[in-house]
């Protein structure tokens, strides 16, 4: 797809839980006012949506922000900056001026000419509207009055007149106020903590970590997001999108004193349609501070003694944990599994652990010895494994023999074509294989297991194939290709 930019002025369990980083004003500088100041206890959940069709979407959080409450409004001096999408040839452009609680005029075109009936989205937060353009490619849509970013977003099927094409428009609001003073700024760093949203739904939740925060009167929350992985119950990895690398929401909260507020910010994934796309969205009729929570992340008996899994967990396979007190690594504690096995944490609070690979459940106990740094204290995890409902015995043991293997004939570089040659643990040739190149699906192999396709011109050294049968994926990088070649 291809991007341009522009400025438009105008008027098993969850993963891993934790907390590390401080309080930054406007410019980013710490701060440290702990006499005045509140705890917000932060989880992250799940309203269920499309989640229902992932085995694993791990979202990857780098930083929490809060923002105090302000006079200063959206409509304050400032501008929009713009950011567009365009895949074969379909474009959305908007005329004129775009302002806070007004009307817009959108033009959508293919390969210049007007597009009419065309289907507009216009996204802010968990809200959606729907409009369609007229004879001339055109349409109105009202700005959000209260938001400081939004998203227009066109496609067209296979089958009509114009190709299966797609656009998209994105706009964030930035402020030009010289009075830093008016919005005061609380970011948390959270070490790239990974949730998978598939153990989040409902009442389920994770905590982040606990955040001190000046008290006062709050209206918005960011959450930053580093990376999201999503997979499929079939297998096959999906990308899965996230404009502008985070979430955002406009909630009103109060931190008292000495207080500790709990905030869920709850986290969704959508399906465009039937589109197979899917994105990323905060949902705010879900979020705040009263929601019910049932902590799935940790069940903690010691003195702030925690035990949370990072990544996935798969049975009959190595997984890590980590312990932590008060946010902070637990060395040398140990790590007990079904009441046998004992592994001891390192420097970083983290042990690995081999999951049973017969069991429908496990436990997992932390814990810390009287004497010790940490004092005594026991943390526990149970994980319980759910069977796939499409699946039987017999499934499961083809597909563990199963043994996908691929290689790439040609190299990844842009604009040259590529051969992916896919075969099973015996060598034969795998007919139907899904072919992906950094998620986006390029194509199925043949009958002699095969499939030629031109290279992106985007790819990088990061690029990634995955090849995907049965159930089963594999994925070969950039490196490894030119190991091959």
């Amino acid at each position: 797809m291809r991007r341009t930019a522009a400025s438009l002025v105008v008027a098993a369990l969850v993963m891993l839980a934790g907390c590390a980083g401080g309080i930054a004003g406007p410019n980013g500088a710490q701060t440290d006012d702990s006499e005045n100041s509140g705890t917000v206890s932060f989880y992250v959940s799940d309203e269920e949506n499309a989640i229902s069709q992932f085995e694993h979407l791990n979202v990857t959080v780098t930083k929490v922000g809060f923002a105090q409450s302000a006079d200063a409004a959206v409509n304050a001096s400032g501008e929009w900056e713009a950011e567009s999408e365009s895949e074969n040839g379909l474009e959305l452009a908007v005329d004129g001026n775009v302002t806070a609680g007004e009307n817009a005029t959108v033009t959508l075109t293919h390969d210049g000419e007007a597009v009419a009936n065309g289907t507009v989205v216009v996204s802010a937060g968990d809200t959606e509207t729907t409009v369609t353009t007229d004879a001339d490619g055109t349409a109105t849509v009202q700005v959000p009055d209260d938001a400081e970013e939004f998203t227009l977003e066109s496609e067209t099927d296979s089958d009509s007149e114009y190709g299966e094409s797609e656009a998209e428009l994105e706009f964030e609001y930035e402020s030009e106020s010289d009075d830093e003073s008016e919005t005061e700024w609380v970011e948390h760093d959270v070490d790239n903590r990974t949730v998978d949203l598939t153990e989040l739904q409902g009442a389920n939740a994770t905590q982040l970590g606990n955040m001190s925060v000046p008290a006062g009167e709050y209206e918005k929350v960011f959450v930053h997001v580093g990376e999201v992985e999503g997979t499929l119950h079939s297998g096959e990895k999906v990308n899965v999108k996230l404009p502008s690398q985070k979430l955002h929401l406009n909630e009103d909260f109060t931190v008292d004193q000495s207080g500790n507020v709990d905030f869920v910010f709850d986290i969704t994934v959508f399906e465009a349609g039937n589109s197979g796309k899917y994105i990323l969205k905060p949902v705010a009729s879900e979020s705040g501070t009263d929601v019910p929570i049932e902590r799935v992340d940790v069940e903690s008996d010691g003195d702030g003694l925690e035990a949370n899994f990072v990544g996935n967990v798969t049975a009959g396979e190595n997984a890590t944990v980590r312990v932590t007190q008060d946010g902070e690594a637990v060395e040398n504690a140990t790590v007990t599994v079904n009441e046998d096995v004992e592994v001891t944490t390192d420097a970083n609070g983290t042990a690995t652990v081999e999951v049973p690979d017969d069991a429908e459940e496990f436990e997992l106990k932390a814990q810390t010895e009287e004497g010790s740094a940490y004092g005594e204290g026991e943390a526990e995890l149970e994980v319980e494994f759910e069977e796939s409902e499409d699946s039987d015995d017999s499934d499961s043991e083809s597909e563990a023999s199963a043994e996908l293997g691929a290689t790439v004939d040609g190299s990844l570089a842009p604009g040259e074509n590529a051969t992916v040659v896919v075969t099973d643990g015996e060598g034969e040739v795998v007919e139907d294989a899904t072919v992906a190149v950094d998620g986006e699906v390029v194509g199925e192999t043949n009958e002699d297991g095969e499939l030629t396709f031109a290279v992106p011109e985007d790819v990088s050294l990061d690029t990634e194939v995955t090849v995907t049968s049965d159930g089963e994926t594999i994925t070969l990088d950039s490196t490894t290709v030119a190991t091959a070649n």
